[in-house]
């Protein structure tokens, strides 16, 4: 399929999906009918809301509404429907009038979260499918698509033609999200089928098509002719769970055979297969369960898509830990903020009700935390990382004292040393080179090296795409926003992520080049900042060297002028 033809397909489902859920969207904030009863497939009455219209009519769980089904049973918004109740051993005949009814809060919430699941599920699997084309994709932007009928339903208060068809569709084609997802599994996270993941491919992909007739025929039974169907849904509900739990092994099999970078890139994935689970407990448990346990699996489940965005789409690892301890930063200062001005405004308007002091005092406030809003900043990200993030908190001192002991190098081994061996141990990262520059010849040579073993690459030269970018930028350059020519591969750089310009008076002395973290991760901003003043230091401790040696030439070229006018004296004296 061609780009514009995916993107139109992809855009019309979205607007199908979303658009069809709009009016069910629309009862959280307005009131819409209902008659308060919930059964089974079988006609048992499973729920009857307090004060609806089947309250009234003493209908209570465990009654059973005599077959054939009234054919509007399973209808939303529900029609008048008129059928025979067995309660108790009697028999009598029931009509329900649908009447408006409003959303408690708790349900309106629920409501709510659940949309902003769907719609991120949604977004992040259509961006996925449309940045990484392939059948791994397609099969996870369907689970996201189709994942709707089991978190909403379908709801439609026009056309019954309209509804049964969108129901019969949803509720049928939603049946094959369990095999959408072990043909996800079986292809994660590279798309690629081997062994055994073949045969059990096979199944799925039968299931994908089979699913969907055998939950259209339930539904046509149920819905259409009224048939009691509860023990055909269970079946069908415990084959579903157990293609769940199936594909959730698969997870976790794949993550245990991975290594290196892809385990670091796979280990969140593992949010994906323990929301499988508990979703399986949910829906075969449903009723014994308690109700921020759906909640709880609703924020949960958001996590889904982002982890599957973060290992396919990536193309390198970054640190969840730097996201992590960023937005404990800005939550505390947003926190510390907030609560300041909570905290003065509920003071003075205490102390100073009938004047207006207070918003005096709260302008002076505002403009004296604008001004400590850097220090304030400064003193939090130091009070985190130091405190939940100590690993990162050390390697950071560790790279300020090597910039303050470089200073005092009195070699360019030594400098040179101090590049490559400190970041490389305070980081734990995998790879890290240095290429000095040549006055002679322009080029850049490489002198030390840790994790190059198999780069044959020993120098480079000023009209090298990453020496350009550092030239006219004299900024760290991240290789991957290097543009390279077609013939020329960057991984004759090895594996490096980051290259570091060492200034010489604005001249650039040498380039540092360093990989990612031993288990794949990306080097982070702060982690970046950090070594900069490492390697900005070492420009200074160059130009000390340089200085020095230039004065120890300038001294030992005095040196031997003063010896060569002695020499001349004595010759001149020997002549006289």
């Amino acid at each position: 399929m061609s780009n514009s033809g995916r993107v139109a397909l992809v855009a019309f489902l979205g607007i199908w999906s979303a658009g069809t859920l709009w009016p069910q969207i629309a009862c959280t904030w307005q009131q819409c009918p209902g008659n308060g009863l919930a059964t089974n497939f079988d006609g048992v009455v499973t729920r009857v809301q307090d004060g609806s219209p089947a309250q009234r009519a003493e209908i209570v769980p465990g009654d059973r509404i005599v077959s054939p089904l009234p054919e509007g049973l399973f209808r939303r918004p529900p029609p008048l429907l008129e059928f025979r109740l067995l309660h108790e051993g009697a028999e009598r005949a029931v009509t329900l009038a649908p009447e408006p009814e409003r959303m408690t809060p708790s349900d309106r919430l629920t409501r709510l979260a659940l949309v902003a699941s769907y719609a991120i599920f949604l977004v992040v699997g259509s961006g996925v499918l449309l940045l990484r084309p392939s059948a791994m994709t397609w099969a996870f932007y369907l689970y996201c698509l189709l994942r709707r009928y089991g978190d909403f339903g379908f709801y439609w208060a026009g056309s019954s033609a309209f509804f049964w068809f969108n129901f019969l569709a949803f509720a049928a084609l939603g049946g094959a999200s369990c095999a959408l997802v072990t043909i996800f599994a079986l292809r994660f996270p590279r798309d690629r089928l081997t062994g055994w993941r073949l045969q059990v491919n096979r199944f799925a992909v039968g299931l994908t098509f089979a699913l969907p007739v055998a939950w259209l025929c339930l539904f046509v039974r149920v819905g259409i002719f009224g048939l009691p169907s509860q023990s055909l849904f269970d079946a069908m509900l415990y084959l579903t769970s157990l293609v769940y739990l199936g594909a959730a092994a698969i997870f976790v099999l794949t993550l245990i055979q991975s290594h290196g970078e892809d385990r670091q890139r796979l280990r969140w994935i593992l949010v994906f297969p323990i929301v499988l689970v508990l979703r399986v407990v949910v829906v075969n448990f449903q009723y014994s369960l308690p109700s921020w346990f759906s909640v709880m699996l609703i924020v949960l489940a958001v996590c889904i898509p982002i982890s599957v965005a973060y290992a396919v789409v990536r193309q390198r690892v970054f640190d969840v830990e730097f996201a992590i301890s960023r937005a404990l930063v800005y939550a505390a200062i947003t926190s510390i903020i907030a609560g300041t001005f909570i905290l003065l405004d509920w003071f003075m308007s205490r102390q100073f009700a009938q004047t207006r002091f207070t918003l005096t005092a709260e302008i002076i406030l505002a403009l004296a935390i604008g001004s400590w809003l850097n220090m304030l900043h400064r003193n939090v990200d130091r009070f985190i990382d130091s405190t939940f993030f100590r690993q990162r908190h050390l390697a950071e001192e560790r790279l300020t004292k090597a910039a303050a002991a470089v200073l005092r190098a009195e070699s360019r081994e030594v400098v040179d040393r101090f590049l490559v061996h400190e970041p490389l141990k305070a980081l734990d990262l995998h790879s890290a080179a240095i290429f000095r520059g040549s006055d002679a010849s322009g080029r850049f040579i490489r002198e030390m090296a840790v994790g190059w073993e198999r780069v044959e690459t020993r120098e480079l030269t000023q009209e090298d795409p990453l020496v350009l970018h550092l030239l006219a930028e004299q900024t760290p350059v991240r290789l991957a926003d290097v543009v390279w020519p077609s013939e020329e591969s960057p991984m004759r750089l090895g594996d490096s992520v980051l290259a570091m310009p060492v200034l010489l008076r604005d001249q650039l002395a040498a380039i540092v080049l360093y990989g990612p973290h031993r288990n794949g991760t990306d080097i982070d901003p702060d982690e970046a900042r950090a070594v900069s003043l490492l390697v900005e230091r070492a420009g200074a401790a160059y130009d000390h060297i340089e200085a020095r040696t230039l004065r120890e030439k300038v001294d030992a070229l005095m040196r031997e002028r003063d010896a060569q006018r002695r020499e001349i004296e004595l010759l001149r004296a020997s002549t006289a």
